[in-house]
């Protein structure tokens, strides 16, 4: 695994409550928002079983859990039978922190599997600032794991690609991937926000946090300030997902 960067725009980000699923309530009660879509993630195969059985543990009417397959487990196809057993309505995976490419063999696999499933994938988007310029999760990667298993739904946070707008314009933008907002309401440039809003279809956009790593309040007031419909703020906050994880 590679080292993880210590510097720079990683301590930049600070935590906005302890992590816990009660700071997540309360940061939820605090900005207004109902419901929460949780993604842990898988650091090592070790973690993976634990992860499955604590998401279920939490999964409530306000909290819906995600299960988090890494790329090293040894048998994803039945570790995606028992989320989806359990009650799960979807998988995390972080290609810096699993240390694999979203288009890489091993993810296609649990790709496929999540996919005979019927259950999204959400991945991180773009670079990470914990690493240096590793494109794991690349819009162009994104886009070929999307060509590779067209029946996923996937789920690509910070609008697809962090730090990496322009491959989101041109490999995510008017295509079938979700795109979330987390972060990128303030990193993004407003001009390339507009354009990759215009191309994209409204059903495909989900509002998103990140917390604890952002405001949940303060990320909620920079999406209503985006150029939408209202029609398409409803679909962005609530419609687009409700459908998505049928909730």
């Amino acid at each position: 695994m590679r080292s993880m960067h210590s510097q720079g725009r990683w301590q930049e980000i600070r935590s906005h409550h302890d992590g816990t699923v009660a700071g997540l309530l309360g940061a939820m009660d605090a900005a207004g928002i109902a419901r929460a879509v949780l993604c842990p993630v898988a650091t090592k195969p070790t973690q993976v079983v634990k992860i499955t059985d604590w998401a279920a543990s939490v999964a409530s009417h306000r909290i819906i859990p995600f299960a988090s397959i890494h790329p090293a487990f040894a048998e994803p196809e039945r570790e995606i039978e028992r989320a989806v057993g359990l009650g799960l309505r979807g998988l995390k995976f972080h290609p810096q922190y699993m240390d694999c490419a979203v288009d890489d063999p091993r993810c296609l696999r649990i790709a496929r599997a999540a996919a005979r499933a019927g259950l999204p994938m959400a991945f991180h988007g773009g670079f990470h600032p914990a690493f240096d310029k590793h494109d794991e999760g690349s819009p162009r990667r994104l886009r070929r794991l999307h060509d590779s298993v067209p029946d996923l739904r996937i789920i690509a946070c910070h609008m697809g690609g962090m730090e990496d707008w322009q491959g989101v314009i041109d490999h995510l933008a008017g295509s079938e991937v979700y795109l979330e907002t987390s972060f990128a309401t303030t990193s993004c440039p407003r001009d390339v926000m507009e354009k990759i809003l215009a191309r994209h279809d409204p059903r495909r956009i989900l509002f998103g946090t990140d917390s604890p790593w952002t405001s949940a309040a303060e990320e909620l007031a920079h999406f209503r300030r985006l150029p939408l419909s209202p029609e398409a703020f409803e679909l962005a906050l609530a419609t687009n997902a409700a459908r998505l994880l049928a909730i």
